[in-house]
C-alpha cells in the first residue's frame, strides 16, 4: 500500500493535496484520478469550459502522471 497526492488545477486555480490518499497500487490511483476529474467536472460553481487536471504524486513527492479533462 502505498500514499498518493492528487493536485487539482481547474483554470488559474490548484490546489496542492496535503493529506493523499492510501491506495493499492499506480493503477488504482490513475482510477481515483479520472473519477475525481469526473467529479469536478460536473459541479456547477466551476467556470464554463476550463479545462481540469490532476497530477498525482508518490509518497517521494514525485509526479507519476497527469490526468486532464478539457470540454469543448
Amino acid at each position: 500500500m502505498h500514499r498518493y497526492f492528487f493536485d487539482l488545477e481547474a483554470g488559474t486555480w490548484d490546489a496542492r493535496d496535503t493529506i493523499g490518499v492510501v491506495l493499492t497500487d499506480a493503477g488504482a490511483a490513475h482510477a481515483e484520478a479520472v473519477q475525481a476529474l469526473r467529479s469536478c467536472s460536473l459541479d456547477p460553481a466551476r467556470s464554463a469550459g476550463a479545462a481540469l487536471a490532476m497530477n498525482v504524486r508518490d509518497e517521494t513527492g514525485r509526479t507519476l502522471f497527469r490526468v486532464s479533462l478539457a470540454a469543448a
